[in-house]
């Protein structure tokens, strides 16, 4: 904007303004940074002839005169250069330099590839939005930080090869064209960086049109953060070693934390991953599988001393499958809630307690997943219910149904029973009813799995009823014997009077309540004055009691094969 000046003319009112333009600020040139210090002759050598500065084949410990590269100068060289700095095949290469000052290249075009291997940096550069044509590399270096919120990185841009990062990385909003590469990376504090702020990673909606790559032993102490990124590769961070940082109260932090990230790839945490702190992947969209095979999460085993999960995975959405196998320790307290994965692959070791799985959906379990019930069983008893309640029947539902659509029939059978016996175990058997009928509740609750598994063991009714069978056609039989048993006057009257009891017939007659063999039209106890208390009234009380028994096979029976039994069929 012009500046505007303001002249008063002597002996009068009159006014009048003026206004002026000053100049543009001129652009450095060599002569600005002249007499150059010996590192920066090598690098302004090297640069003309595209070749790598080799100022110290190792990380400078100490700024001494021979490593010494000012910031100022190595931004005028990322800027492109100029009259007698030419830049020949767009690419800076610098090895051992220690910089000095600070890099500022923010809202600044970087037309050259820069390559920064083994240098150290005095302060964190400022590279915020900033756009950089080519890529950002960083190999084996000390920095103290970095700022490029909102830059825009065309290449790479990387901090592997053991790169020690001692500050905050701040990559909010930027956008990178191919890998954000840090395999090997340090991350942790150092007293030789003043004023540098804490150490973490925070790329809140970052673009990564490459890979995310935390793995080959990745070290960090200190929260790495990737809320809401969009990563079109996978995420990395097989072999990853996190540990949070501990709160004013003595709480361990978040560790990991990728809520509402959309990862294109895969989101590998296996081959050695360990988070102490807190893992967060609530709402993350994974195109591909979750692998945390050999992962340990709560390293350090204090996320149980208060109420908050180890892993958070609510709302997730996962294409491929769940791999939780081989972990180094159970999980303590995840939250599964309303998570959906194309399969669950896990181990009997994976799960250990307070775990929440209201509303997590998977399509099947997986071919090296268990399917026995003794295994699911424990898996749902110990899960740990929101508000409080002692049962949440989703969990169990999903189970019963994901065993069945897989042909695991009994398997499925066992869940459900061990379902009802959690029920009366949890007290909820009858908990709707007044208090003083409870009782019957819960003992025709008792009553029905001892005789039919709750409905899900018919060949129990079946083996039971032909038992009954057998044994009350011998004890029909003795009846007869002794002359208990006596043909009914509508028998004894026709042309033909029996003559013979038989036995097992009758009894299966007494069974069936729905099928007539006429049996009993032609037999009946002889029984005098309905006398209940003489032999042949036992004989009448052990027709009815098997005549009662018909009726409840029968129906049960019914129940069962029509599904009406069946909690999960009915619904």
């Amino acid at each position: 904007m012009g500046r505007v000046v303001r002249v008063e003319a002597y002996g009068g009112a009159e006014n009048r303004a003026v206004t002026s333009t000053p100049p543009l600020p001129r652009a450095p040139t060599l002569h600005d940074f002249e007499p150059l210090l010996l590192a920066e002759l090598i690098l302004l050598r090297a640069a003309a002839d595209g070749s790598i500065a080799k100022i110290a084949y190792q990380r400078p410990r100490n700024a001494t005169p021979d490593v010494r590269v000012r910031a100022e100068f190595l931004a005028f060289l990322a800027r492109g250069g100029g009259d007698g700095a030419p830049i020949a095949g767009n690419r800076l290469q610098i090895l051992g330099a220690c910089i000095v000052g600070r890099l500022d290249l923010r809202h600044s075009t970087v037309p050259v590839d820069l390559w920064l291997y083994r240098c150290v940096f005095a302060t964190a550069p400022q590279l915020a939005g900033a756009h950089l044509t080519g890529s950002l590399s960083f190999p084996g270096s000390a920095v103290p930080g970095l700022d490029a919120e909102g830059a825009r990185i065309d290449g790479e841009l990387a901090f592997n090869a053991g790169c020690a990062l001692h500050g905050e990385l701040r990559l909010n909003r930027a956008r990178i064209g191919r890998d954000l590469n840090c395999e090997r990376m340090q991350q942790r504090p150092s007293s030789k960086f003043t004023g540098a702020l804490p150490c973490r990673l925070v790329a809140d909606g970052l673009h990564v049109g490459g890979d995310v790559i935390l793995s080959g032993g990745v070290d960090a102490l200190g929260e790495l953060r990737f809320r809401g990124a969009q990563i079109q590769g996978d995420l990395r961070a097989s072999s990853a070693h996190i540990a949070a940082a501990l709160e004013p109260d003595g709480a361990r932090g978040v560790a990991l934390n990728l809520d509402r990230a959309n990862i294109g790839g895969q989101l590998l945490l296996d081959a050695g991953f360990s988070a102490a702190g807190q893992v967060r992947l609530q709402r993350v969209h994974v195109g591909g599988d979750l692998d945390a095979t050999g992962a340990g999460f709560d390293a350090i085993g204090d996320a149980g001393w208060g109420d908050a999960a180890a892993v958070l995975l609510d709302r997730a959405r996962i294409g491929g499958a769940l791999i939780l196998r081989g972990l180094q320790r159970p999980l303590e307290g995840t939250s599964l809630i309303d998570a959906r994965v194309g399969s669950l692959i896990d181990d009997a070791h994976a799960w250990g307690a307070h775990h929440q799985l209201d509303g997590f959906g998977y399509a099947r379990f997986g071919d090296e997943a268990p399917a026995d019930a003794t295994m699911r069983l424990g898996w749902l008893a110990t899960q740990r219910t929101a508000g409080g309640s002692a049962y949440r029947p989703d969990p169990w539902r999903r189970v019963i149904r994901v065993l069945r659509r897989m042909g695991h029939e009994r398997s499925a059978s066992e869940v459900a029973i061990g379902r009802e016996r959690h029920l009366r175990k949890s007290g909820l058997i009858g908990a709707d009813l007044p208090a003083g009928t409870r009782w019957l509740a819960r003992a025709a609750h008792a009553a029905w799995g001892l005789l039919a598994g709750y409905g899900h063991r018919p060949l129990r009714v079946l083996a039971m009823s032909a038992a009954l069978w057998l044994l009350c056609a011998g004890a029909y039989w003795g009846a007869a014997q002794s002359d208990l048993m006596a043909p009914t006057q509508q028998a004894a009257r026709s042309a033909r009077p029996p003559t013979t009891l038989r036995p097992f017939a009758f009894s299966l007659d007494v069974l069936l309540p729905l099928i007539d063999l006429r049996e009993q039209r032609r037999w009946a106890p002889a029984m005098r004055d309905d006398d209940y208390a003489s032999p042949a009234g036992g004989v009448q009380l052990l027709i009815w009691f098997e005549a009662l028994w018909g009726w409840f096979a029968s129906l049960a029976l019914i129940a069962m094969v029509s599904g009406l039994a069946d909690r999960d069929r009915r619904i």
